[in-house]
């Protein structure tokens, strides 16, 4: 038998039968990531008189108070309503567009926990939403006046250093996942923000500045354990329910609740990366050379495209603060010497404003963004994938951020190719994996009645790509942009065989709250 070693993250301690004390969570990212700054083990009081509760249908039932007792009765975890001390921050996300009230909030200390959470669900035709790192703008991870089944204390982190593998909790975060798996200098493809959630992430596919060299999060699966629409907890993987395994990997949140993931590592520890800033005015000729670059990049080398207002980071002179940039933002995802070779056309290109390439732990470089990305801020992302960066896509970047109406907003452009387009298209419900680049416009304000000028520069940027696009999108990269928007993510025959997936194991589409694959209306 393997000797298994584990990293267990963020999880409570000095427990009492009823209550455990406060647990503080320095800096607001991980205020916001943990959904609350208390946790108990004991189940807390409900009102006696009945709970409305939205249906699936738009609908408002009474829930009587004995289903509630019910409910509540065995839970492990939280049980939380409008007044208890935690509600709030539970109902509370990254995204500060996002101001819901959801009737139930079940924050989940295990599988059975959400088992009981689901067929409550079922039995009511309540409206369900799924809390898992809460970092996707539109807000699907909470809802008006249905349950949301809050995955945020599932953060156990558990590495197999001889198999070369991870088992995540469906709540945890990626500064969880790859805070636990650095220490034996191991990791898999994650984001660019380490507040973001494992599930979320995941389960719509995963770039990051590993997937040329390792390819998407979700290729790195081995396998999941799903609670399903009726309630039951399956395994997902090659050998067990592969239609399924086959869904979660790409298909997004549609066809059941995550409780635990099984991911593959490699040797990842020390990286050379960072980012090479330049002038905005040069972007067409910062891109012209990175598309010359990424054409013969090794798998190794991860490039990504940023174009802001320069933050005012203690990192950059004070001058560069507020200053339009077009950003090389580049990984070397080995430790070997190699790496400066291969970086250096990069960094030498150009009269480049700073330089900020260096050697580092991977874990730090897959964090050092976070500063810019915090809770607080109104958020919106919308995207295309191109099929390659033509001048005139990178004129068109040049005119619209040189007009960008947040300090806080930035467009990112994404090389592909690499281990993400060596997968057969088939082999996973992530579609056209032949995309060179991925094009996301973060758009960011601080402040509400902002929005309206914020969202027009977005929808107008968005438009004018369009054609410089292939026409399709990445689904994590989806706004509420309506049904139609959602199948520009999946070729056709994927997207008939998601809907019957779906109509498999969720034929009533209690799973909604997402970028939504209906089930087969065949079903």
């Amino acid at each position: 038998m393997k000797k298994v070693r584990s990293e267990k993250t963020n999880q409570p301690t000095g427990v009492s039968n009823r209550t455990m004390g406060r647990r503080e969570f320095v800096g607001g990212a991980a205020a916001i990531l943990a959904g609350a700054a208390t946790y108990r083990t004991g189940v807390a009081r409900a009102d006696s008189a009945a709970t409305s509760l939205k249906t699936l249908d738009g609908s408002t039932i009474a829930v009587d108070n004995s289903a509630v007792t019910e409910l509540k009765k065995g839970l492990k975890g939280d049980f939380l309503v409008d007044g208890l001390p935690d509600y709030d921050a539970a109902r509370h996300i990254w995204n500060a567009a996002i101001d819901r009230r959801p009737a139930i909030i079940i924050r989940c200390a295990d599988a059975d926990d959400i088992v009981r959470s689901v067929r409550f669900a079922r039995r009511h035709n309540a409206l369900v939403s799924v809390r898992a790192g809460a970092h996707n703008a539109v807000g699907f991870a909470i809802n008006d006046g249905g349950l949301t089944i809050d995955l945020t204390r599932l953060r156990d982190v558990q590495v197999d250093q001889s198999a070369r593998t991870a088992r995540v909790g469906g709540g945890a975060t990626f500064a969880d996942f790859d805070g636990a798996t650095h220490k034996f200098g191991l990791a898999s493809t994650g984001p660019i923000i380490s507040m973001v959630g494992v599930g979320g992430y995941t389960l719509g596919g995963g770039m990051g500045w590993l997937h040329r060299k390792l390819g998407l999060g979700c290729d790195n699966l081995i396998s999941a354990k799903v609670v399903t629409a009726d309630g039951r907890i399956v395994e997902a993987s090659k050998t067990s329910h592969s239609d399924l395994y086959w869904a979660i990997r790409g298909g997004g949140g549609n066809f059941g609740i995550i409780s635990n993931f099984e991911f593959r590592l490699a040797p990842v520890s020390d990286v050379l990366a960072g980012l090479v800033f330049h002038p905005l005015e040069d972007l067409p000729k910062v891109a012209s050379f990175v598309r010359d670059f990424n054409d013969h990049a090794p798998d190794d080398v991860c490039v990504w495209l940023m174009m802001r207002k320069a933050p005012a980071s203690p990192l950059l002179p004070t001058e560069m603060h507020g200053r339009l940039v077009a950003t090389i933002a580049a990984c070397y995802a080995s430790a070997d010497e190699d790496g400066d070779k291969a970086l250096a056309p990069l960094r030498q290109f150009g009269r480049p404003l700073i330089d900020l390439v260096k050697r580092r732990a991977y874990s730090d470089w897959q964090k050092a963004l976070d500063p810019s990305w915090g809770n607080g801020f109104h958020n919106q992302w919308i995207g295309h994938y191109l099929p390659e960066l033509t001048d005139g896509a990178a004129q068109t970047m040049l005119e619209y951020v040189s007009k960008v109406t947040s300090p806080a907003t930035d467009v990112k452009l994404i090389n592909l190719g690499g281990a993400v387009a060596r997968v057969d298209e088939d082999a996973t419900a992530f579609g056209y994996r032949k995309s060179k680049y991925a094009l996301v416009i973060q758009t960011r304000w601080a402040k509400a009645d902002e929005t309206a000028q914020h969202l027009a520069w977005s929808q107008e940027f968005f438009d004018a790509m369009k054609v410089h696009s292939t026409g399709k999108v990445y689904v994590n990269f989806i706004a509420d942009e309506g049904a139609k928007r959602v199948m520009d993510a999946y070729n056709p025959e994927a997207f008939k065989r998601l809907q019957a997936i779906k109509a498999k194991y969720d034929p009533r589409n209690q799973f909604r709250m997402n970028q939504n694959i209906p089930p087969s209306p065949r079903a």
